[in-house]
């Protein structure tokens, strides 16, 4: 093998792998990002730049969780012929919806029972609950804003699972890879020309509520699908600097740059750069510390830090020092992955054992081990 490309695995390896522990470690780094925005502000120049994008940490889960779907959807359709669209539902349903709605119950406790919140939040809350309910709270003008805020990125998801689901269960592969081109074509060229045009009219935030960071995941799950694709970026991204590369190019990104909007040019450099690093790490047996025992327990248990985590520093913002942005950061940051890590193990852990033993089509093949079985498919 080449130099180079120490470390990197071969096609076959790689359609065979059913599990990769770099993408967990990936989790990690996003979920830290997303800790850090909200936070109480830092006043330096470069940490505060960060901090405020710190919001593309979820951009990092979008990717993940395209690639990782998509990845999932192709070797089902390889092993047994076609994608069981009811059952891939009913699993996304049992791995996601349990906790997200255990959740919320908690948050409308929180604000109905014990008033935690102002009368504006309150009122905001009671407004947005059935958004919540249904998942269209990223149609709202107030998405990222009021109690349990944090649900607009997963209603990015699930209307995602839906649509995607439907594409790649009754058309072609290209028809796939055509749709997810011209979504991206038409986005950044409607926001290059006219700006944030879904600001003020909920018909646009509708239209362009996908998120390129999801399609992008999707665009690289296909590319490495086919082994002509998969040893094209391997010989192109398989060296062995590549990672610590991107990592850089992609720090250097959300230390230094003010990104104006999500579906600006810039924000676009930035979701082409995740992706790369998604695709640098499955190619690779592993990579470093991303791919070591903390960082990869960490990403297992990121969605539940992601649904905890406002509550959290909602908390520790009440204690001692709580004001302080370093003190409030490693303090949530210990206490959320606890709390997450408990509730990954009693409540999570035996819901995806569960239909992991009884609705895997890919464990259930007759083939036996197949290559799909098993990823881990945990989104932001």
């Amino acid at each position: 093998m080449n130099v180079a490309l120490a470390g990197a695995q071969d096609f076959s390896s790689f359609k065979s792998k059913k599990y990769f522990s770099s993408l967990d470690g990936l989790r990690a780094a996003s979920i830290a990002l997303v800790l850090l925005h909200h936070v109480p502000r830092y006043s330096g120049p470069f940490i505060r730049t960060l901090q405020e994008n710190g919001r593309y940490g979820v951009s990092f889960f979008f990717v993940i969780s395209g690639f990782l779907i998509c990845t999932l959807l192709l070797r089902e359709e390889e092993t047994t012929g076609a994608v069981d669209l009811r059952a891939f539902y009913l699993r996304r349903a049992l791995r996601l919806l349990p906790l997200y709605y255990a959740v919320l119950i908690v948050q409308a406790v929180l604000v109905y029972r014990f008033r935690q919140y102002t009368p504006e939040n309150q009122a905001l809350f009671t407004y947005k609950l059935p958004s919540y309910v249904f998942y269209y709270s990223n149609w709202l003008a107030s998405a990222t804003q009021g109690p349990f805020f944090q649900a607009w990125s997963l209603a990015v998801e699930e209307q995602f699972y839906v649509v995607f689901g439907i594409i790649l269960a009754f058309r072609s592969r290209r028809f796939l890879v055509g749709a997810v081109l011209g979504g991206l074509l038409v986005k950044f060229t409607a926001y290059s020309l006219f700006g944030p045009i879904d600001a003020d009219s909920t018909v646009w935030r509708v239209i362009f509520s996908y998120r390129e960071p999801i399609l992008l995941g999707v665009l690289a799950a296909v590319a490495l699908d086919g082994q002509r694709g998969y040893r094209l970026f391997q010989g192109w991204i398989g060296w062995a600097g590549m990672p610590l590369g991107l990592g850089l190019a992609i720090g250097g990104l959300l230390c230094f740059h003010e990104f104006r909007h999500e579906s600006y040019w810039d924000a676009q450099v930035l979701y082409v750069l995740m992706c790369l690093t998604v695709i640098c790490l499955v190619v690779r047996q592993s990579t470093g510390l991303i791919s070591g025992r903390v960082a990869v327990h960490v990403g297992k248990v990121s969605y539940g830090i992601y649904l905890l985590h406002m509550f959290v520093i909602s908390a520790v913002k009440k204690w001692p020092w709580g004001a302080s942005p370093a003190f409030c950061l490693v303090a949530s940051t210990g206490v959320v992955i606890l709390l997450a890590s408990v509730v990954f193990r009693y409540f999570e852990q035996p819901i995806i054992a569960f239909y992991k033993r009884n609705m895997s089509p890919l464990h259930q093949s007759s083939a036996g081990v197949t290559p799909g079985e098993g990823i881990k498919i945990v989104p932001a």
